[in-house]
């Protein structure tokens, strides 16, 4: 942790702002466990899908919704898990990529927003 001495002040970490014109900015980008594990989740998509370019759009759905997961975008995410289902379901190969959709499913159920 910083710490920056002037005089009798000792200031430990974090911003600080003095005077009446100052602007901080912070960006804080935590997604969690339930999104770290959506986004392992659609690399394997993405690795065993038959088709990768098929089931891009609904990834690239998915991967929006998880840079800010509101209570509306989650109607998103189910269609583009429906989408991913039905281009993946018929394909005895995509068993891998099934399941990760199923996956993400539970995890979207029970978490968002997140």
């Amino acid at each position: 942790m910083a710490e920056q001495r002037f005089g009798n002040f000792t200031f430990n970490g974090g911003q600080q702002s003095f005077g009446d014109h100052n602007t901080l900015n912070q960006t804080n980008n935590y997604y969690g466990d339930q999104r770290d594990e959506i986004v392992a989740r659609l690399a394997e998509i993405r690795r065993t899908a038959p088709d990768p370019a098929a089931v891009e759009p609904q990834i690239v759905v998915i991967e929006r919704a998880l840079q800010e997961p509101t209570a509306e975008s989650v109607g998103t995410v189910r269609r583009a898990l429906d989408e991913l289902n039905q281009k993946l379901g018929t394909v005895q190969s995509a068993a891998e990529a099934v399941a990760a959709v199923g996956a993400i499913g539970a995890i979207v159920a029970a978490n968002w927003p997140f």
